[in-house]
């Protein structure tokens, strides 16, 4: 489900723009990779396993967010649940995304008269394994158990200790950026820059990166730049 509203004021030289998506999807039948031990059982289990089984959708049909056209807070569809091996996202059944703009009137410049306008925009929201976990992160601004999810075992840094188990991680709260945009007026369309700063980015443990580099403990980039074509929204 998407919605937007776009109001004009200021004599019309302003127009503040919002979008908010909303989507979740349900698998039904059985999963025959799943067993109950698996999908939830034990609160301390590796959660890696959890991802892997539990989720009966599967990977290219999960519901993604991120990028130039939704949460400008990620790169493209980096939002949401990642694996707890590799650290890539892994998409989940849930999505919710809110963009508000503030469109400014474009000023006049040399070279290029009014044909650019810039825009200030603030994306909040994330992606969840499952529906019911987004509606409580409304009003979780920090990632929960950022100790935990940081720990990569005994040999990483952080190392493992009992306060800290290995393989559990949180990703149930709602990310916000706020970015600055350019928009270049050209007869097919806005040419389209866009430069955010994620507040709250997720933190997240990589144990293999294919560089055979020892397990560590990473947070997603506050920084992104996104070059595209027409509107955001």
């Amino acid at each position: 489900v998407t919605n937007s509203t776009y109001y004009a004021f200021g004599k019309h030289k302003y127009v503040l723009a919002r979008n908010t998506r909303l989507g979740f999807e349900t698998p039904f039948g059985a999963n025959p990779n799943a067993t109950s031990q698996s999908c939830g059982g034990d609160p301390q289990q590796d959660l890696r396993q959890t991802n892997a089984t539990c989720n009966a959708v599967p990977l290219p049909e999960r519901l993604y967010a991120g990028g130039a056209t939704s949460h400008r807070g990620f790169g493209i569809n980096d939002a949401g649940p990642r694996d707890l091996q590799t650290g890539f996202p892994v998409g989940g059944n849930a999505v919710f995304i809110n963009s508000t703009e503030l469109r400014l009137p474009a000023p006049t410049l040399p070279f290029v008269g009014d044909s650019i306008n810039f825009v200030l925009f603030h994306d909040m929201g994330n992606v969840f394994t499952h529906i019911s976990d987004m509606f409580p992160s409304f009003a979780r601004f920090s990632q929960p158990n950022q100790q935990t999810c940081s720990s990569v075992g005994p040999t990483g840094n952080p190392p493992i200790t009992s306060a800290a188990p290995f393989g559990v991680c949180n990703f149930n709260y709602f990310s916000h950026a706020v970015g600055v945009g350019a928009r270049y007026k050209t007869p097919v369309g806005p040419i389209r820059v866009d430069f955010s700063y994620n507040l709250n980015p997720p933190h997240y443990p990589v144990i293999y990166d294919f560089n055979e580099n020892p397990p560590y403990a990473t947070q997603a980039g506050h920084f992104n730049f996104f070059f595209s074509i027409g509107q955001a929204f």
